[in-house]
């Protein structure tokens, strides 16, 4: 133990969940068009892909939150149609996994839920009070707002899709 380098611990994001009038994949396809840049209606968000292997793939993403943007570099690992996971390489935060998962119900509606955690800044102390007076609650902000523009385009696409019909 003499020697290591003490790192503030994970703090924990709560979970979001919103409930999609859409299906599992139309939802999980418009959540990974990575090349597209954007979700129609998001001005917050939008993502470049860099490369791929397979279901891992190195997306550049540009996040707007309050005064600032930031620019982060994820790797992203896909398993479809159930959940998309997030590592964090580069950018603003010294650690950061997150998850998006998505629940099919009986209606044919989904369950989109965001859970993950962040290290702001390795200095155990410091790290710790930015990340939670700072960085928790902006995340929250920026992943309802987030889970917003997909419900919202997401329905309006389900509504004119011929490949993804709704259930009646």
């Amino acid at each position: 133990m003499l020697g290591e380098t003490q790192v503030s611990k994970p703090i924990t994001l709560r979970d979001h969940s919103v409930s999609i009038d859409a299906s599992r994949e139309l939802v999980f396809q418009m959540l990974t068009s990575f090349r597209r840049g954007r979700i129609s209606g998001d001005d917050a968000e939008s993502s470049r892909l860099i490369s791929e292997n397979g279901d891992t793939k190195i997306v550049e993403f540009r996040t707007k939150a309050g005064p600032f943007t930031y620019t982060t570099l994820e790797e992203v690992k896909l398993d479809p149609p159930e959940r998309i996971t997030f590592k964090h390489l580069d950018g603003p935060l010294h650690f950061s996994e997150e998850a998006f998962t998505f629940e099919e119900k009986l209606d044919g509606n989904t369950v989109l839920t965001h859970s993950g955690s962040f290290i702001w800044n390795p200095f155990p102390f410091f790290g710790w009070f930015g990340g939670v007076i700072y960085t928790k609650p902006m995340y929250h902000r920026v992943i309802r707002k987030h889970l917003a523009v997909v419900k919202e385009a997401a329905e309006a696409r389900a509504a004119r899709s011929h490949v993804f019909r709704r259930r009646t």
